[in-house]
């Protein structure tokens, strides 16, 4: 799975530090790219060389929250290859069902300790890299 790249929306300093140090335990040669609000990752998304192969977006930001972002996403036609991870303390009703009616591929409440967020990493990076054919746009 080298060459990976993962994008990850998320504006609180200790989940970015937390989710780097998943992804790192796990082996996982991917590369993350941080974004600390919505605006912050759009604008990296309108980079025209810059594409990622898998979305982990928390809801709760400033600027630019995640249901925003999804709204976004889902008017860009181009945006409906790459799979949108909510990864979020939300875990009410109106914000699952919100996140998928805004075409979230998946809906995880953040976990409450590293081993079960190191777990949850190393199942995404299983099912999404190992499992699934993702869509190549470069094809």
């Amino acid at each position: 799975m080298p060459g990976k790249r993962i994008l990850i929306i998320e504006d609180d300093l200790d989940d970015q530090f937390l989710l780097s140090e998943a992804f790192q335990n796990s082996h996982c040669r991917c590369e993350l790219d941080f974004a600390g609000d919505g605006r912050q990752a759009l604008v990296k998304m309108d980079q025209s060389e810059y594409w990622p192969d898998l979305i982990i977006l928390d809801l709760n930001m400033p600027v630019m929250n995640g249901f925003e972002v999804l709204s976004h996403f889902q008017a860009a036609k181009s945006m409906a290859r790459v799979p949108v991870i909510v990864l979020t303390t939300a875990a009410d009703s109106n914000s699952i069902e919100r996140s998928y009616d805004l075409g979230a591929t998946s809906f995880i409440v953040k976990p409450k300790t590293f081993p079960q967020l190191e777990s949850i990493v190393d199942e995404l990076i299983r099912y999404w890299f190992m499992t699934v054919r993702l869509s190549s746009l470069s094809d």
